[in-house]
């Protein structure tokens, strides 16, 4: 679909290297690309509960094979149907898929290429056999926008060793809201948004599913639960359905790279509620 881009920029320049120019052209094209697995028959099936950390070290594993540099990729946990037992996740379901993005397209393209060249892939007693993918296309942004974490969403930083676990913060309130805005317009600000632009997201606010949040303070349940980054330091995560009004710009910014900190290791990933996609072998 490059194609015409490709020819308008040899004609006005006269650049004879097509590689580069598809390099650079790709290289600051988004995509978002579903992958579905295979159950290996006779795999145990499960993986802990909290269970980013190891998709994290295989994607990076993967990502190790890659010449091609990249820190905008994000990923989602292990999705199929399955049931929580003693502490950890059993898939019941033949088919687990796995959601990854990037702003980097022939990183992105590359990495899954490198998945499906593998027979099996293994996440703790989980064996999967790569079965197809397709790519999932870009929403119509809007001002108001409705979400669901399909990874956990972080909002602070670590908690010090030796420090006690806080209490979640409530996500109905205005520092909930005001802390993720932060980390939204520092990435964004990191990424090349100039001052003018970030002027123009001023506006930012959260709001969570109001029958989730009765149901989380009627069942006596706890906002957040406790997962491990990378560095296996201690962090809040948090997995809710929520309405985002901001800056279109913003919503594109969010569904590409993830909201929240940690996005490079599998965090904050989201998905629109009522967003769909045909799936293409």
């Amino acid at each position: 679909m490059f194609e015409k881009l490709y020819d308008k920029i040899f004609e006005e320049i006269g650049f004879c290297n097509r590689n580069y120019i598809r390099f650079v052209v790709l290289k600051h094209s988004f995509m978002r690309i579903k992958i579905s697995f295979l159950k290996v028959h006779g795999s145990n099936g499960t993986v802990p509960l909290h269970h980013q950390k190891i998709v994290s070290a295989f994607i990076d594993e993967v990502a190790r094979e890659i010449s091609i540099p990249d820190q905008s990729y994000n990923f989602s946990s292990l999705k199929g149907t399955s049931k929580i037992q003693n502490g950890q996740i059993r898939f019941l379901s033949s088919k687990v898929s796995l959601v990854l993005s990037s702003a980097n397209e022939l990183f992105l393209k590359t990495l899954v290429d490198k998945i499906f060249e593998r027979r099996l892939v293994s996440f703790a007693k989980l064996t999967l056999v790569p079965k197809s993918q397709y790519t999932i296309p870009d929403p119509d942004f809007k001002t108001l926008m409705k979400y669901v974490c399909i990874s956990p969403v972080i909002p602070d930083n670590p908690i010090e060793a030796g420090n006690d676990v806080p209490d979640p913060i409530n996500p109905t309130t205005t520092e909930f809201s005001d802390m993720l805005y932060d980390v939204v317009i520092d990435k964004m600000e990191k990424h090349g948004y100039g001052e003018e632009q970030l002027n123009q997201f001023a506006e930012f606010e959260i709001a969570p599913d109001a029958d989730y949040i009765q149901k989380i303070i009627s069942n006596q349940k706890k906002f957040a639960r406790l997962y491990k980054n990378n560095d296996n330091l201690s962090i809040l995560g948090y997995l809710l359905p929520f309405t985002m009004h901001a800056h279109p710009e913003v919503h594109k910014f969010v569904w590409q790279q993830g909201l929240g900190k940690f996005t490079l290791q599998g965090y904050g990933m989201l998905d629109i509620v009522g967003h769909s996609a045909e799936e293409t072998e």
